[in-house]
């Protein structure tokens, strides 16, 4: 059971440094300008067509739910760099303690 909950809160930490991450990502670039890449307007209209959304599309949404994925991709890298960095820690200190 204690092993367990050491396990829960380290995914939990581990999130949430995810998160947290990817918002600092995003403030970072936010001032970069950028426009929408056009692969990623047809996809957000495509997944609203199959949502069912009315026609015509709202220009505002479609910009909501791309901020939204750049905020998940966002996370989704520094989730990928934290665990490659705790990965090496973890081997460096194993490789550490044996003689």
């Amino acid at each position: 059971m204690k092993r367990l909950i050491q396990r829960l809160i380290y995914a939990l930490a581990f999130v949430s440094a995810s998160v947290i991450g990817g918002w600092w990502l995003g403030r970072l670039l936010s001032p970069i300008s950028f426009g929408m890449p056009l692969w990623l307007d047809i996809m957000i209209e495509a997944g609203m067509h199959l949502a069912g959304a009315t026609d015509p599309l709202d220009p505002e949404d479609i910009e909501l739910i791309g901020l939204f994925i750049l905020f998940l991709a966002y996370c989704i890298i520094v989730g990928v760099v934290l665990a490659v960095a705790l990965r090496t820690l973890r081997r460096y200190i194993k490789k550490r303690r044996t003689p």
